[in-house]
């Protein structure tokens, strides 16, 4: 991952979408600012919306948990982490996580970028997560 010019994105200043639940995904760097090479989202997770079991095909996932606790599980291993745990993950792996608590905010950067567009589509756009590589057990 290359970072070839500057970006900063201030709080709450990226594109979001929020959820019926109350989750909410900031992107915070698009794929189009880092030519392709990367993106982040800040992503507020409320518990009862978390992802179902997947894996990426086309991009690694790194995730720092910034606040609240969950349960992740990647491959076979499940372990409850909170605030300041970090996970690389790369593409091919099974994972999932569940909120322990209201709410977990975790920053996620995909590697390389684009997957930003299905967590927050632009205007009008019903994303289908096969487009992006994403598959479900």
């Amino acid at each position: 991952m290359a970072v070839r010019k500057p970006v900063l994105t201030p709080s709450q200043s990226g594109e979001t979408v929020t959820h019926g639940g109350g989750s909410r995904i900031e992107i915070k760097v698009e794929s189009s600012q880092s030519g392709g090479d990367y993106s982040a989202v800040l992503w507020t997770v409320r518990a009862g919306e978390e992802p179902p079991m997947h894996t990426h095909s086309r991009e690694d996932e790194l995730v720092y948990v910034v606040q609240g606790k969950l349960i992740a599980t990647v491959g076979d291993t499940t372990a409850e982490v909170g605030p300041g745990a970090y996970a690389a993950l790369p593409r091919g792996v099974p994972h999932t996580i569940k909120v322990v608590g209201d709410e977990t905010t975790l920053l996620a950067t995909y590697v390389p970028g684009g997957l930003e567009r299905l967590l927050v589509p632009r205007k009008d756009e019903k994303p289908d997560p096969a487009a992006f590589g994403i598959t479900f057990p």
